[in-house]
């Protein structure tokens, strides 16, 4: 998960460079694989920087093989990077915690003591600090709290100074390590901490970027090998603040109401142009679009713009494939051009850019940020919230994509007992989770027999459900509409059709070659007795709003 640098104007930022982001830097962006590889950004040269101690994660968790890869070996090779490109002469130490022990609960005391310092502070050779990076293997406990102790206590007492800790997880000894990032600032005013988050999410991320709050350092994460060497160059040109990160730009993050923005940044305007549902406020060469409840919903910056990782106009395809891997969607437009949706992060964050094709060479030529990445069945409940109707036995479950409201899941609920009014009920859960479950009806039938079909829709985007309200067996097609379904009206046996939506006596064929269903309904003209009469079977179509003989 990406998440956004600590929120602070790109003035603040600059001057962090110089006295301690600098060192969070690599010679150039990296592939998976360690090889060199383009680079849109182009870093100025580091002529100085604070005395600075860099502590690497070596727990148990840096052996987990997803970066791809094993973590550790990517952040060998970004550390090794980050030695390559630091001045002659830089004051620097390096330290790790987690070699030493490892994480049996009889070794959890001395484990939140293992913290090594593996080069002392003193000016910086190369040999021996990459020798001493190779040399780790993650073992242990993650003493976060401990090493920044450690580390400050490396470094001068009362002038510039900054520690950078790598690390992919939360403290594991329980002491907040925020609270002594605050307790080392107290002590030196100018110290600061930078961290960097390696495939970390929730309550790792958070701790990691109160750390660098505290301090008034930088945080970023990386979810890849890729993305930690670009994320660290980006940190150590200053340019974290002018560049697209994740969900956020200008320090302004997606979901903000217009209100929160504008007491952030007096002068943004209050007001803007209306385009397709959405207000579109210009501001900062950069057009921001809210909703109808004025949350910021996209974010379209100038063209010269570009992501944390280097990723704008004028960069490929493949460029973007190598930090964000492939796209989630793929959508060619009404122009030639194709519109391609990559992760970026956070909460549904996405970058949706524009390319003449769709191969690794193809130019992307726009890039628009907006909380717009498809959900997944991940984002489906097991199971329908309870009380929205009286029914809570579930009968039958489908996953169903509506043409307007997205993927859903679709539940059946029955009571278990005999039929009676309103004993069950179809329940449909969007993915979004901004969107309300709908109660599509509240109807009887005969103890559980209401069943979602299956496959539970065909190529009209209807979704369809089997149901017996005590006698006959029936089908229910979900009609959807710009907020729902139309709702569905009774019908009794040998009844004339109602139309699209109920069918009583009735089964579905198919789909067919077509990919449709077919409704075959029964009437019986009871001649000269019901059980005696005559059967007509009849077969209705969909034909684009109704189904018809």
């Amino acid at each position: 998960m990406l998440s956004p640098v600590s929120r602070r104007s790109a003035a603040h930022l600059a001057g962090l460079v110089v006295a301690l982001t600098t060192v969070l830097v690599v010679a150039g962006c990296t592939s998976v694989d360690g090889t060199p590889s383009r680079s849109s950004n182009t870093a100025p040269a580091i002529t100085a920087i604070a005395p600075t101690a860099i502590i690497l994660d070596a727990s148990d968790s840096m052996t987990s093989d997803d970066a791809p890869g094993p973590r550790i070996a990517a952040a060998k090779r970004a550390a090794t990077g980050l030695i390559d490109a630091l001045p002659d002469g830089s004051d620097l130490a390096l330290l790790s915690y987690g070699t030493g022990t490892g994480t049996t609960p009889a070794e959890a005391a001395a484990g939140c003591r293992d913290v090594t310092t593996l080069v002392p502070l003193g000016p910086l050779d190369r040999a021996p600090m990459t020798a001493a990076i190779e040399a780790i293997t993650p073992r242990g406990f993650t003493p976060i709290a401990e090493s920044l102790r450690r580390a400050a206590a490396l470094l001068p007492a009362d002038s510039a100074a900054a520690i950078v800790l790598i690390s992919d997880g939360e403290d594991t000894c329980g002491t907040p390590p925020c609270d002594v990032a605050g307790e080392l600032k107290r002590a030196n005013a100018q110290l600061q901490i930078s961290t960097v988050g390696f495939r970390t999410e929730g309550a790792a991320s958070d701790q990691l970027r109160c750390i660098a709050d505290v301090t008034g350092g930088l945080f970023v994460e990386a979810a890849n090998e890729a993305q930690l060497a670009a994320r660290l160059l980006a940190t150590q040109n200053g340019s974290a603040a002018a560049t697209v990160n994740g969900a956020a730009f200008e320090g302004i993050d997606l979901g903000q109401s217009l209100t929160d923005i504008r007491r952030q940044h007096p002068d943004f305007p209050n007001t803007g142009i209306v385009e397709d549902d959405l207000t579109i406020v210009h501001w900062h060469d950069c057009d921001w679009a809210f909703d109808r409840s004025q949350q910021l919903v996209q974010i379209r910056p100038a063209e010269e713009v570009r992501t944390i990782d280097g990723v704008g106009a004028g960069s490929t395809v493949g460029d973007a494939q190598r930090f964000y891997g492939p796209p989630v969607a793929t959508v060619k437009e009404s122009d030639g051009t194709y519109t391609l949706t990559f992760d970026a992060g956070g909460d549904k964050a996405a970058y949706q850019v524009t390319a003449s094709g769709t191969d690794g060479s193809a130019v992307i030529t726009r890039i628009v940020v907006c909380r717009c990445l498809p959900t997944t069945a991940a984002d489906l409940p097991s199971a329908p919230p309870t009380g929205l109707c009286s029914a809570n036995h579930v009968t039958s479950q489908a996953d169903y994509t509506h043409p307007r409201l997205g993927l859903m899941r679709l539940f059946t609920l029955t009571r278990g007992a005999s039929s009676g009014d309103g004993n069950s009920c179809v329940v449909a859960v969007p993915a979004d989770a901004d969107r309300a479950p709908i109660v599509v009806d509240k109807m009887s039938v005969y103890k559980d027999e209401l069943t979602l079909a299956e496959p539970v829709s065909d190529s009209t985007g209807n979704a369809f459900v089997n149901y017996n309200p005590g006698r006959y067996n029936g089908v229910l097609i979900l009609v959807p509409t710009d907020s729902g379904f139309q709702p569905l009206t009774p019908q009794k046996f040998g009844e004339p059709s109602t139309g699209v939506r109920n069918f009583y006596g009735a089964e579905l064929i198919g789909p067919g070659a077509n990919g449709q269903y077919v409704i075959e309904q029964s009437s019986n003209d009871c001649t000269p007795d019901c059980a005696g009469g005559t059967i007509t079977k009849t077969r209705y179509r969909w034909n684009g709003s109704d189904y018809v003989q």
